[in-house]
């Protein structure tokens, strides 16, 4: 009586299983996944000086106004350089710095507005 399992019968179960464990482990083909979208760039928000008194200073970030209270001791600087308040315009892009107060300045530094084309 031969053996049920003769080598030949061995090899071939073994190439058979050997080729579905294959198949089976890398699955069906994977679908690339979709591009992240790119996000879509906010217009730049230039805050520029309202109006400007020696007792207020008010700015603008598109439809948003503060205003600020400015102190004696407030710093004032334009292009980096030491200024005064006479000297800043409506228009100016501005940077405002308060302290605790958070509706006093302690700083201002404006430039001229960007040139926007």
């Amino acid at each position: 009586m031969k053996a049920f399992f003769s080598p030949l019968f061995l090899g071939l179960f073994a190439l058979i299983f050997s080729v579905s464990t294959i198949t089976y482990a890398a699955g069906a083909p994977q679908k690339k996944p979709a591009p992240t979208p790119k996000p879509t760039p906010k217009p730049l928000a230039i805050t520029v000086i309202e109006s400007i008194n020696p007792d207020s200073i008010t700015i603008a970030t598109g439809p948003k106004k503060e205003t600020y209270k400015i102190k004696k001791d407030t710093k004032f600087l334009f292009n980096g350089q030491d200024t005064t308040a006479k000297d800043l315009k409506a228009g100016m892009r501005v940077t405002v710095i308060t302290g605790l107060d958070d509706k006093t300045a302690d700083e201002i530094k404006a430039d001229k507005p960007p040139k926007l084309h």
